[in-house]
């Protein structure tokens, strides 16, 4: 009998065990491969559809199991991925309030969410959120439901088309369960806020032809304030509150600056302004359902029908300051009398404290069946098959509440000049009038028709050639209705264009490992990998992708893998058929305080550039720091282009049983890539350089009033361009003592480079962008005994520097999580843990002032504290 090698042992120790770790790799010799191929289950690793008896991939995986999570306070995927070292940027999550729309997002290597392809069970998962999306809503995916969690991190368009640049997620259910499993948890931060539950239930059986499991789950989020912690609520210098110098009461500009009322008449250049803090959520709240199944049944003989299902319901709120109205311009003859008289025009901006905050809630139903047979072909050398229909639907309404009409607050202005330029609060009467819920509606449906073929091709002196093959059809289509008064352009939010479109593809891929030597001295096993795409798109035509890969099995220690590959990224529906809409960003007037009568190119080109006249140029200091942008979308669109580039080596020595490492060089270049042009880059290539280019695609306008920016497009092109490489590195040891059994766990990532259209990121931060830190460390302690499990995790996000202040030097962040599972029976577990330990507050950066850093890159909750129980039977 052949036994694995010790490479192989570690790294399916690491897989069993769910600890992450490298791919790993590992086959018996041929000569004795004839004896075991029957006994031996054949799988498929993430990142090859070629079903092996050992993880020989060239490519790396890691491996996030059930006792990773289940040590943990995890409620949803995001929780779980956002910890990875390869984790980087600003991915959407439950700590974005501004923009984030409930979703959950996951961004590998910081590259954009949309080029991390997420799979379940393998297959696509359809792309979910409020409407025309371009990534998955990880909400859509219940924890209780996962086995455990793959992730490649290297490009594999050739083994699964579009959107695998980054890297791919695919997430494994419990499909071969039997029992009953209930499930429960509650948790809250140690200030008494952002409680959270869930309770799931988990049911299978077995029986003579195949197996059934269904689940359910329950989620609830609390919410936690920015006005309920310090950090968030006042600046690294004492600035508490965030401030606005959009203010209740209103504020008039006829030409020379805002004046605030005094209620007699009389006007007073405005010194006040509005704190927005106290209205806004640092942690959103939100409530999830969700019912799955998996069903298998063999028909025949080699021949099994299955079917699996997934339902989701997600209730998500967002809170922000009461309704801003900007920029509405007013006839001053329709006033009456006062300091305006010989201006035709003023322009006037009032906070809606009295309507209460603005109130954003999205209620998002995700469907997902896939139905199918697969089996094995007992002819020549034998084949797996397997054809299958995946469809995917994703619908959501979406409120924005207490918005004012701009239109009626015009009228109602006119027609009640007394109540509106007065400073004093509104009376019901008018708000009734002015004041509106909006509803938008939206969604996202996939239909997949595909076919696999799988198995050996014929012998070679050192081992069979296996491949895989298969085709795919596939259907996206994505819409977004906002309400109509957005798209007329009266609401106090921004305009908004519906979006509605669709597009199919047909895709041919065939897949080898070629094995080249095997039982030779430092050559205990090499193999080829080889993969080819076709792929024809009904929105810009076919094309191909491809893969090479070697694995190098020196001899039982150390195995040296390296993979090249080209992928792409197909122009999503939104990105296609997206009307404009505008997006208040968080951007720096360059004209902002200069002086005019100056002859610097700054000064020239703030007097020539946004004014029709540029004698109407007006010196103004702007207050706030956000703009209206209108972001446009282009259907002519061409596809992302990407060289993707892995190598490393497993190690594994005798000398120290239970010890593993990998370590890897991971490089990625995106061209031709879809990007939305960098604001602020434009505005200061436009009045810093004077390039026309830069002004010409920004098409600013200006107000000939008080000369501050009123909105500028900012189109998508394939102008982008994405380079970053960097170092993964992991090291496993597991071993016994004191009759435990111990498992330590490190992870580090040592990102060298990320730099995106001609900017720099590496090792810095910002609001807009997010943390690209140079160092990103996971390190986890596991101590098993017969009736109990410890569990201690430490995450590190290393020191940057502020992208808009880079003298402005950021710490790194440390986290400590620990938690302790006592078995009372063997079906029944509790567990209690703390996460945040250290109550580690986010690190203040200058460039976000909304909250003082990225929530996006820090824990924001602070120490938290859960319990959870398992009882089984």
């Amino acid at each position: 009998m052949q036994y694995p090698s010790t490479v192989a042992r570690s790294v399916r120790a690491a897989l069993i065990t769910s600890t992450i770790a490298g791919a790993a790799i590992a086959t018996p010799t041929f000569a004795e491969e004839a004896n075991v191929a029957e006994n031996v289950e054949r799988i498929s690793v993430t990142g090859s559809r070629i079903k092996r008896a050992d993880m020989e991939t060239a490519s790396p995986v890691n491996v996030i199991g059930a006792d990773r999570i289940e040590a943990g306070s995890y409620t949803s995927v995001e929780q779980i991925l956002q910890e990875s070292t390869a984790s980087a940027g600003a991915a959407v999550g439950s700590s974005t309030n501004n923009g984030g729309r409930g979703a959950a997002r996951i961004d590998l290597r910081g590259m954009g969410a949309e080029r991390t392809l997420v799979l379940v069970n393998g297959r696509r998962m359809v792309v979910s959120g409020t409407g025309a999306d371009a990534s998955v809503d990880l909400n859509t995916i219940p924890v209780s439901i996962i086995e455990r969690i793959e992730v490649l991190k290297d490009g594999a368009s050739a083994v699964y088309g579009s959107d695998a640049v980054a890297g791919v997620i695919n997430i494994i259910t419990k499909t071969d369960f039997e029992g009953f499993q209930l499930d429960g948890q509650i948790g809250a931060s140690d200030k008494g806020d952002g409680e959270t539950g869930e309770l799931s239930a988990l049911w299978g059986t077995n029986f003579d032809r195949g197996n059934l499991v269904l689940g359910a789950s329950y989620v609830n989020r609390g919410e936690v304030y920015q006005d309920d912690r310090f950090w968030s609520n006042c600046g690294p210098w004492g600035d508490c509150g965030g401030w606005s110098s959009t203010i209740p009461g209103g504020s008039l500009n006829w030409g020379d600056g805002y004046y605030t009322p005094n209620g007699d008449g009389s006007w007073s250049e405005q010194d006040e302004y509005f704190n927005y803090v106290p209205y806004s959520y640092l942690s959103t709240p939100m409530e999830r359902y969700s019912l799955n199944g998996n069903f298998k049944y063999e028909l025949f003989t080699d021949t099994s029908v299955f079917v699996e299902a997934m339902y989701t319901r997600r209730d998500s709120d967002q809170q922000m300051a009461p309704a801003p109205i900007t920029n509405l311009y007013l006839d001053t003859a329709k006033l009456g009398s006062g300091p305006w008289d010989g201006e035709e025009t003023a322009v006037y901006k009032r906070r809606m404290d009295e309507a209460g905050p603005r109130i954003f809630d999205q209620t998002t139903d995700t469907y997902r069946v896939v139905a199918g047979l697969e089996g094995y072909l007992d002819i020549g050398n034998g084949y797996d098959w397997d054809v299958s229909y995946t469809f995917g639907r994703n619908e959501a309404t979406s409120w924005a509440r207490n918005l004012a009409i701009t239109s009626r607050v015009e009228q109602s202005i006119y027609d009640n000049p007394d109540a509106w330029l007065s400073g004093e609060p509104l009376s019901d009467e008018i708000l009734s009038d002015v004041m509106y819920d909006d509803r938008s509606e939206g969604g996202n449906e996939m239909h997949v028709f595909a076919a696999n073929l799988s198995g050996e091709l014929f012998e070679l002196p050192a081992g069979a050639i296996a491949f895989a093959t298969g085709a795919e059809y596939r259907k996206e289509e994505g819409w977004f209705t906002p309400d109509p008064i957005t798209q007329a352009g009266e609401s106090s939010q921004s305009q908004q264009d519906p979006t509605q479109g669709d597009y199919d593809t047909t895709q041919l891929y065939a897949e080898f490992a070629v094995p080249l030597l095997s039982g030779l001295r430092f050559a205990d096993e090499v193999t080829m990998e080889a993969a080819i795409r076709w792929f024809d798109y009904s929105t810009f035509g076919s094309d191909t992708t491809w893969k090479l890969g070697l694995t190098w099995r020196v001899n039982d220690e150390l195995m040296l893998r390296g993979v090249a590959s080209t992928a792409f990224r197909a122009p999503s529906v939104s990105e296609l058929y997206g009307g404009n809409v505008g997006s208040f960003d968080y951007l720096t007037d360059p004209c902002s305080g200069v002086d005019y009568s100056g002859n610097s190119t700054l000064a020239q080109q703030c007097r020539t550039v946004g004014w029709d006249d540029p004698s109407q140029a007006k010196e103004f200091t702007q207050q706030d720091s956000q703009m209206e942008v209108t972001w446009t979308t282009d259907p002519d669109l061409q596809p992302e282009e990407a060289d993707t580039f892995t190598a490393g080596f497993v190690y594994s020595p005798a000398y120290l049983d239970g010890f593993s490492m990998t370590i890897d060089y991971w490089s990625f270049e995106v061209t031709n890539a879809i990007t939305r042009i960098d604001r602020q880059a434009y505005l200061n290539a436009c009045y810093q350089n004077g390039d026309a280019n830069a002004c010409e695609a920004l098409d600013i306008t200006r107000s000939t009033v008080t000369g501050e920016i009123e909105t500028f497009h900012a189109p998508l092109v394939n102008a982008g361009y994405q380079e970053t490489d960097g170092v993964d590195a992991n090291f496993r040891y597991a071993w016994e003592y004191g009759g435990h059994d111990w498992t330590l766990n490190w992870d580090i990532t040592r990102l060298l480079n990320f730099s995106q259209d001609g900017v720099d990121y590496t090792g810095t931060i910002s609001g807009m962008n997010g943390g690209y830190a140079e160092w990103r460390q996971n390190a986890q302690l596991m101590v098993n005994a017969d009736n109990w499990t410890f569990n201690y995790q430490l995450r590190m996000v290393g020191e940057m520097v502020d992208l808009t202040e880079p003298e402005f030097e950021v710490a790194a962040a440390w986290y400590h999580n620990v938690s302790y599972l006592y078995r009372f029976t063997d079906g029944f577990n509790v567990t209690v843990g703390v996460n945040n330990l250290f109550d580690e507050t986010p690190k203040y950066h200058p460039s976000y002032k909304d909250v003082w850093t990225t929530p996006e890159v820090y824990d924001v909750m602070g120490r938290y504290f859960f319990t959870k129980f398992t009882y089984q039977f």
